[in-house]
């Protein structure tokens, strides 16, 4: 009966730690960003899509976008004002050229 009660008790700790282990993987946030080769991709990218999800969802659909992994992107090389909102070409590890990074 003892152990029985023991076995239980067991069983829900690992299960519990189990949740536990799975629950931070599960809400870590994504760590890529849409980037495009041109500005003017960017900004129809951005337009047709205002959110970063959806933008991520949608930067490998667009001509000249794709989704980077943040710990790729570099310095910044060249700098834009649109409305009044920043844009930037971030460097890239294993680009050729700079990529306009959603801001």
């Amino acid at each position: 009966m003892i152990e029985r009660h023991f076995r239980r008790r067991a069983c829900r700790a690992g299960i519990g730690l189990a949740a536990m282990l799975v629950t931070p993987a599960l809400a870590q946030p994504d760590d890529r960003v849409a980037a495009c080769d041109t500005l003017v991709s960017l900004r129809l990218l951005t337009t047709a899509a205002p959110d970063r999800a959806a933008a991520l969802a949608q930067a490998g659909s667009r001509p000249g976008c794709k989704a980077i992994r943040r710990a790729d992107v570099g310095a910044v090389e060249h700098r834009a004002m649109i409305g009044g909102a920043p844009f930037e070409c971030l460097a890239v590890k294993g680009e050729p050229a700079c990529l306009w990074v959603q801001p």
